[in-house]
């Protein structure tokens, strides 16, 4: 339960919105009686539907001349057709763990440390699981995506900076989460056509525009088409992977306990890989794609269902990412096999990896088809990704065209300047974006741990016991790994560049900014992991206070999404009653004429 302080802001204005929204519902109802009794109520039943109460495979029914609408989900009790249904957001997440980051830090994994780091490609890929886990649990029992329940408690103490701070992080990480994919594509066009890396970059707005375009042939198409090309990837890197025959003994032993060779140097390439693996953006995005299955809560077993909807929604994760960890594995072995004690092995990347492919036909074209698919996969998931984080943190939405062009021009730009300058560059910069992504992962994995713990957000469903220390035991181990990243050498960062430095102003200037950046992110991590959200019997979780807030959020958001179809139909109906209602006044007027007429006529016979 909320703090009675705590969210009065939100908690009063919700409120408000729930009694405008009764208001309107009456006087609609009022002012269209004739309408609705031939129409139905089938878009009030949409929207309580709709309402993020969770759906299930359907037992109400609307009367529109007695048919029956279907409104959600609801147990089969067949698990495996139950667990088909909500198959989809888990897949969409997991596309962004075979992108080219996840490319980048696989080659750079291999080909420095061999199988060593094989291990922090596992531990990764299961914290990730968990992760999406927790995403599940705080957006179906909260109803709330993560930016949006941040916001809420950003709110509820005034404290708009946060959310502003919180909001341009977010998006921070979004835009640089696109810069691989550009630079993917750059190389990908590079492989098929020659183009310079520069041109093939300007050219990747051609996958923003083919996500737009299959728009209205809905998400499910392009995911087919990204699972078939990424697919046909993945075979041929297994197939590389056989003929090289990789050392079994030592894959087994960096997978199981590489962690007991670690060096300091291998920190940036850790690092890099923990950014690839769980990028902060994807809290966001799984927080809020897992509600768009509609269930159907509405019969006494609600609660019942809506647990089952909570332990499938959590399991559907799993299997894609761990087929993502195998693709990964794939790449690294080969790095390992084909790069490893190479001269420049530090510097191979996407550029070049394709040329250590040793028996594969074709595998540079191979590979090009991979980027491709991996830049077009990051044009969904960023954009709508950046549609729940602005519509989280400012409840507001740009139009999906503009955010999709937007956030890929943005990520343009410097990719442009760096290929026609710097060239040699472009796979550094993916690895520094992988670390940066690292060192962003707190600002959304921290809250997302609190609020999951917290008794005010989650009501009866917090964790609560050994789970609850082991997720905070983890969130302060991601914190601590970047702290060091930022600071100690081999990190990639301050520690690798004041250590070459001889004393004087320069490193004292350095080492105070250092010093400031890391009291700012200790702060920020401890209020955002720490600070509590403090219970007080009589008020309401959010929970309640997110659904009541739902009604007039969709109540608007219905009527502006009806089709210029539905509006026409409607406008015919009410034209016709308008017909009939002239007609009957004209025929109530001739009748009167008529009988005026025969009483002038009775009285001049009289």
């Amino acid at each position: 339960m909320l703090n009675a302080d705590a969210f009065q802001m939100s908690s009063s204005r919700r409120t408000s919105l729930v009694e405008g929204e009764d208001k309107q519902r009456k006087s609609k109802r009022e002012s269209n009686q004739s309408f609705e009794m031939m129409v139905g109520e089938s878009a009030i039943l949409k929207k309580e539907d709709q309402d993020h109460s969770s759906k299930t495979r359907l037992s109400m029914a609307t009367s529109t001349g007695g048919g029956v609408m279907e409104l959600g989900w609801s147990p089969t009790g067949v698990w495996w057709k139950d667990l088909l249904f909500f198959c989809g957001p888990g897949w969409l997440v997991s596309i962004a763990y075979v992108d080219p980051g996840n490319y980048q830090a696989d080659i750079q994994a291999g080909a420095t440390t061999q199988y060593r780091l094989l291990f922090t490609v596992w531990w990764a890929s299961i914290l990730s699981i968990y992760v999406q886990v927790l995403c599940v649990r705080l957006g179906y029992r909260t109803k709330m995506s993560l930016s949006e329940v941040q916001a809420f408690e950003y709110k509820s103490t005034n404290s708009k900076w946060k959310i502003y701070t919180a909001w341009i992080i977010a998006e921070f990480s979004i835009i640089i989460t696109d810069l691989p994919e550009v630079i993917g594509f750059g190389i990908a066009l590079n492989i098929f056509f020659g183009l310079p890396y520069w041109a093939g970059i300007l050219l990747s707005l051609i996958t923003t525009m083919l996500f737009l375009a299959t728009q209205r042939f809905g998400i499910q198409t392009m995911e087919i088409i990204i699972f078939a090309m990424v697919g046909i990837m993945s075979v041929a890197l297994f197939v590389e992977l056989g003929f090289i025959h990789p050392d079994v003994k030592s894959m087994v032993e960096g997978w199981v306990y590489g962690f007991v060779d670690v060096q300091a140097s291998d920190i940036f390439a850790m690092v890099g890989i923990l950014g690839a693996v769980c990028m902060p953006h994807n809290l966001y995005l799984h927080s809020g794609t897992c509600q768009e299955r509609k269930i159907n809560v509405s019969t006494g077993d609600g609660p019942k269902t809506m647990d089952l909807v909570v332990k499938y929604c959590s399991w559907e994760p799993v299997l894609p990412i761990v087929v993502s960890f195998f693709v990964n594995m794939a790449i690294l072995s080969i790095a390992a096999e084909s790069v490893f004690g190479a001269t420049n092995a530090a510097n191979v990347g996407l550029t070049d990896f394709c040329d250590y492919f040793k028996s594969l036909k074709g595998g540079c074209v191979l590979w090009g088809i991979a980027l491709l698919a991996a830049g077009q996969s990051s044009a969904i998931t960023t954009t709508y990704s950046g549609q729940f984080v602005m519509d989280g943190f400012l409840d507001y939405r740009l139009n999906v065209h503009v955010r999709a062009i937007g956030t890929r021009l943005i990520a343009i730009l410097p990719c442009v300047l760096i290929a026609a300058l710097l060239p040699t560059y472009l796979n550094q910069i993916v690895n520094w974006v992988n670390a940066l992504l690292a060192i962003l992962l707190p600002f959304a994995l921290l809250p997302l741990v609190k609020y999951n713990c917290s008794p005010a957000v989650m009501g009866e469903f917090a964790t609560t016991g050994w789970e609850k220390y082991l997720m905070y035991t983890l969130a302060i181990l991601v914190y601590l790994v970047n702290c060091i990243t930022i600071s100690c050498p081999g990190g990639g960062f301050f520690g690798d560049y004041t250590q070459g430095l001889e004393w004087g102003t320069r490193k004292i200037g350095i080492i105070i900014l250092e010093a400031i950046i890391q009291s700012l992110y200790f702060w920020w991590s401890c209020m955002s992991l720490f600070k509590p959200i403090g219970p007080n019997v009589g008020t309401d979780t959010l929970d309640v206070l997110a659904t009541q807030a739902r009604k007039e959020t969709t109540l608007i958001e219905e009527e502006e999404n009806e089709t210029k179809e539905e509006k026409e139909e409607k406008a015919i109906v009410i034209e016709d009653e308008q017909e009939k209602q002239e007609k009957a006044i004209i025929k109530d007027k001739d009748e009167a004429a008529v009988n005026e007429n025969q009483k002038d006529d009775d009285d001049i016979s009289m």
